[in-house]
């Protein structure tokens, strides 16, 4: 049956994307409702919403429609995880497209295929962990050239590119430099310290929006399949598959009892 009315249990800017989708898909009629009438906000989404973040934009507009870089293009990136304000005025600056942590590396790769990995400024923001968590994977990437040929990227990343075009894409991704989540900020160096010390044997996993630390401790487990980045769907796809794999090389967990026979009637034997 459809949903008469929809609650979002979060802070605004999610109420407001679930609105405007529904709304986009002609599904206005349906309410959706905060969970409280009071401002719920995010530290994230509110570092995009001051003039320094437009004013950051505005430096790649004003550089790439000066006569001298004719040849060069700007794209703005931003995070799902922003107000429609943010995006409404970002978009009237330079041309942007709004991504998940799950589609943001498909569409940073299809923009600088699409127009030309050395002519494409990307700008992503607004959350630096995010954008500078994406500059290592394409490093890692770039640093194991015998693993990382050019086929496989192909095969594995995007069927547009090779080493040369994800070495301009990584030189021509700029990252905001004052976004974050306070909850996210938490994960740093003791974390990391408690992960290294005590579950270094472990598999481990990291979110996009983690800081820096805890990502490269998951992206280097990564390169041996003991571990994974990326978004909180690869993370559950993962795990999935690790423990499919544990669950076939197990052994046969049959209860033999220890006289050879069956307790009657259901009793439980004395």
């Amino acid at each position: 049956a459809a949903a008469s009315s929809i609650i979002c249990l979060g802070v605004d800017f999610m109420s407001e994307s679930v609105a405007a989708i529904m709304a986009r898909n002609g599904c206005g009629h349906v309410p959706v409702y905060r969970a409280a009438t009071r401002h719920i906000g995010c530290s994230l989404a509110e570092s995009a919403e001051g003039r320094g973040y437009e004013a950051w934009l505005r430096k790649f507009g004003d550089a790439s429609s000066s006569p001298s870089s004719s040849d060069k293009k700007a794209l703005h990136v931003v995070y799902i995880n922003t107000s429609l304000e943010t995006k409404a005025t970002s978009a009237s600056i330079l041309p942007t497209i709004t991504c998940t942590s799950s589609n943001v590396l498909q569409t940073i790769l299809q923009a600088s295929a699409q127009m030309g990995p050395d002519r494409l400024q990307i700008c992503y923001g607004p959350d630096t962990y995010m954008g500078e968590n994406l500059k290592s994977l394409l490093d890692a990437v770039l640093s194991h050239d015998e693993s990382w040929t050019d086929s496989r990227i192909r095969d594995e990343l995007h069927p547009l590119h090779t080493r040369e075009s994800l070495r301009h894409l990584r030189d021509n991704l700029h990252v905001y430099p004052h976004g974050n989540c306070i909850v996210h900020h938490m994960f740093g160096n003791s974390v990391v310290e408690t992960v290294s010390d005590k579950y270094a044997d472990a598999y481990v996993t990291a979110h996009l929006e983690v800081p820096g630390e805890m990502f490269q401790i998951a992206l280097e487990k990564s390169m041996n399949d003991e571990g994974v980045v990326g978004s909180t769907s690869n993370i559950l796809q993962f795990i999935e598959r690790k423990v499919e794999e544990a669950a076939k090389d197990m052994p046969s967990s049959r209860q033999h009892p220890h006289n050879g026979s069956q307790p009657h009637n259901g009793s439980t034997p004395q």
